[in-house]
């Protein structure tokens, strides 16, 4: 658990500052990953190709840091 002084006031944070940016990435590859699935319904074609291939990879990205994250939760 965190601390930190702001205005006199300690404010304890539930998760370190690793695990809170591990959560904050995996956050926003997810909501990256909704919105390639948005936009792809209104393209076809290469661009079309392009936010299959963006979805594909952040997906794996996504999975990456989930992998990691659940790692550094289990500890």
């Amino acid at each position: 658990m965190q601390q930190t002084m702001q205005r006199g006031v300690q404010v304890q944070y539930p998760v370190d500052n690793g695990t809170y940016n591990l959560i904050t990435t995996l956050s926003e590859k997810l909501k990256a990953l909704e919105t390639y699935e948005k936009y792809s319904k209104d393209v076809d074609g290469r661009e079309l190709e392009l936010y299959k291939q963006l979805i594909d990879e952040d997906s794996r990205h996504a999975q990456q840091i989930f992998d990691v994250l659940r790692e550094r939760m289990g500890r």
